[in-house]
């Protein structure tokens, strides 16, 4: 294998909650309203057990073939030809996901912070410090992870107990205002677009040094990271009310500027965007190593450090090309990327574990005859 880091079981559960967070602390709550409606922060919750599920079913999928990653699973299951093609595709998605993260991130801080920066200088300080990180291996991204998963944490919290005294429990209301649709939609949204998106970790897993509690941590990680998304959602709904929640693409930051505590405790929206910085960071990294170790899976490499410069420029220059502005993405690119999501973090991990399953039961049936 290429990489010869190794991470703890508790290191890749918070790295797993880090990649479910990630971007969609900042943008989750639009899209989530804009699909479920004034149900949005309900779908949110029952998206919850519905992410562990999922994330139960990827971590079975881990278990089919001990000591690979998703692209020898694939080769396994598939067949080399079949299962290299499968992996072409996982590989676009990974490249561009990672640059898709990133140029978010560079409309938000050239739109709400650093008005009058170029886009292409924050991406190229976004990309140099991912590069870095996945230079420095599997181990330091997994050890800073550690230091930094307090910190997205603990500003969330913050952000929700300083913004009670504003919240309106008439918000939530009517229940019934929602069209099927509108419910089938949103509960694909509650748990594909945290949880499926943190298919990456299959890639993660065969370098995790002990089996023990590697599926209960998984799955609680999937669902403590849901559940911020929930209360996230829930808390926009009740300060905001539906038509803001869905009409303001940067949920979260326009949720802290509202906090105002005595005239005294206020303007920290800078200080929430930064924990939404350091997650968004740590799904492109996750999403670009993924690029890296698979790409040096599929042609046999012994190493991948060499391709830590290329695949950093690639997704700089994929990250200035993949949409003009942020409304792009959110009128035209979210509703595809919902697509994709669900062919790539849902429809193939299901059918591998059948095509699995059908393999195996025609193997025992040969034995037994």
């Amino acid at each position: 294998m290429p990489e010869h880091g190794r991470l703890g079981i508790r290191q890749l559960t918070i790295l797993t909650i880090m990649t479910i967070v990630g971007d969609m602390m900042m943008i989750y709550p639009s899209v989530i309203a804009n699909y479920s409606g004034q149900n949005a922060w309900l779908n949110a919750f029952i998206g919850i057990p519905l992410g562990m599920g999922l994330m139960y079913l990827y971590v079975k999928l881990a278990d089919t073939y001990p000591g690979e990653n998703l692209f020898g699973i694939l080769r396994n299951i598939l067949g080399y030809w079949p299962g290299t093609l499968v992996s072409l595709f996982y590989l676009m998605y990974f490249i561009f996901g990672s640059s898709t993260q990133a140029r978010v991130v560079g409309d938000f801080m050239t739109s709400e912070i650093f008005l009058l920066t170029p886009i292409r200088v924050v991406l190229l300080i976004f990309f140099i410090v991912i590069g870095w990180g996945i230079f420095n291996g599997l181990e330091t991204i997994g050890r800073s992870g550690e230091i930094l998963l307090p910190i997205v944490t603990v500003f969330m919290f913050i952000l929700v107990i300083c913004l009670l005294p504003q919240t309106d429990h008439k918000q939530l209301l009517p229940f019934t205002d929602t069209t099927m649709k509108q419910i089938t939609e949103g509960l694909l949204v509650s748990f594909i677009y945290p949880v499926g998106e943190a298919i990456p970790i299959l890639m993660l897993i065969p370098y995790v040094n002990q089996e023990a509690h590697r599926t209960r941590d998984l799955v609680i990680g999937a669902g403590f990271g849901n559940f911020l998304m929930a209360v996230l959602v829930t808390t926009s709904m009740l300060v905001m009310g539906l038509f803001l929640t869905q009409h303001n693409i940067f949920g979260s930051f326009v949720l802290s500027q509202k906090i105002n505590i005595a005239n005294f405790f206020q303007r920290i929206e800078v200080l929430m965007a930064s924990s939404w910085l350091i997650s968004t960071y740590f799904k492109s990294t996750i999403y670009l190593y993924a690029f890296i170790i698979g790409t040096a899976e599929l042609f046999g490499f012994k190493t991948s450090r060499f391709l830590v410069l290329p695949s950093v420029l690639i997704a700089f220059a994929l990250s200035n090309i993949v949409s003009p502005t942020i409304t792009f993405i959110v009128t035209l690119v979210i509703p595809y990327w919902l697509d994709w999501d669900i062919t790539m973090c849902l429809i193939f991990p299901v059918m591998l574990l059948i095509i699995h399953l059908i393999k195996n039961k025609v193997r025992f049936k040969k034995n037994t005859v």
